[in-house]
């Protein structure tokens, strides 16, 4: 598809050098406002330790979404939408990149910050290629690279908050990623690169479902999230089982995997605003990890 090629390869030009700066000085300011699928934030000068973590767990979900999209690009499916998320993802993670490098004050988190911009300019000219089955392959193993740079980052910043809730904001964040992960492996295995361990990821969702609607930190607003969570991964579930017609449940699957994300992501943003509260922290005295 050189249509994709282009647009990502001028992204990366104009981009990858702008990311670089940005983690150095921590200083880049998001330049545009444009819709997203997923609500953004309201940044401050020095992010606080439920934010650290919430975006720092982000990252392993758009890394994920990005692999997730480019495959469905491969599977020519729903194309148009796959185009958007994939752009829309690395936007999302450049993003990210800058307002994490404003917290990521200790020595162990930087260098893990640093570790993961490497692997995103790797992984960002991967996805430039075209998206051919042989190529999505190469760019998956670049995703199980990156997610896990970002999991031991936000373990990191989970670890310099010491309170014992800034795990459920991980949890909830890890589910986020799930929801992209599964989705990935089933293209991927429709592409015939292998069947992929969806059934580990499923497990994992479901049980970490229950993790959240036990937890302490969740309020009655959080569980009416959860309720609608698990009602949208029940139908997520079915599909990614195999139950029904196999072109009707990659369409299912390329839809459901949006929609248990929005939701995750809005959990998430809660459980972090909970952490907040429970620090007592303020922008400018921060957790920096």
């Amino acid at each position: 598809m050189p249509y994709i090629a282009k647009e990502n390869r001028f992204m990366l030009r104009q981009v990858v050098g702008a990311i670089a700066l940005a983690v150095s000085c921590a200083s880049l300011v998001p330049t545009s406002s444009a819709a997203s699928p997923l609500p953004t934030a309201p940044r401050v000068s020095v992010p606080d330790a439920g934010e650290l973590i919430n975006e720092t767990g982000r990252l392993r979900m758009l890394a994920e979404r990005m692999g997730k999209a480019y495959a469905q690009l491969a599977l020519k499916l729903m194309p148009d939408k796959a185009r958007e998320q994939l752009i829309d993802s690395q936007k999302r993670f450049e993003e990210n990149i800058a307002l994490i490098g404003r917290g990521a004050t200790k020595p162990i988190t930087r260098a893990g910050l640093d570790t993961i911009v490497a692997s995103y300019r790797s992984y960002a000219e991967a996805l430039a290629l075209p998206p051919t089955k042989a190529n999505v392959a190469a760019a998956h193993r670049l995703t199980e690279k990156l997610v896990g740079e970002a999991e031991n980052l936000a373990a990191a910043f989970e670890g310099h908050a010491q309170v014992p809730a800034a795990r459920i904001v991980n949890i909830s964040g890890r589910q986020r990623m799930l929801s992209q992960r599964m989705a990935r492996l089933y293209f991927a295995a429709a592409l015939g690169n292998g069947k992929g361990d969806v059934e580990q990821s499923r497990v994992e969702f479901r049980n970490r479902l229950i993790t959240l609607e036990t937890s302490p930190l969740t309020t009655p607003e959080i569980r009416r999230e959860i309720d609608l969570a698990k009602t949208q991964w029940l139908f997520f579930e079915q599909a990614l089982l195999g139950n029904g017609d196999p072109a009707g449940n990659l369409k299912n699957v390329a839809t459901a995997n949006e929609r248990l994300l929005e939701t995750m992501d809005k959990l998430t943003s809660l459980y972090s605003k909970d952490l907040h509260i429970i620090l007592g922290s303020r922008p400018s005295a921060v957790v920096g990890g």
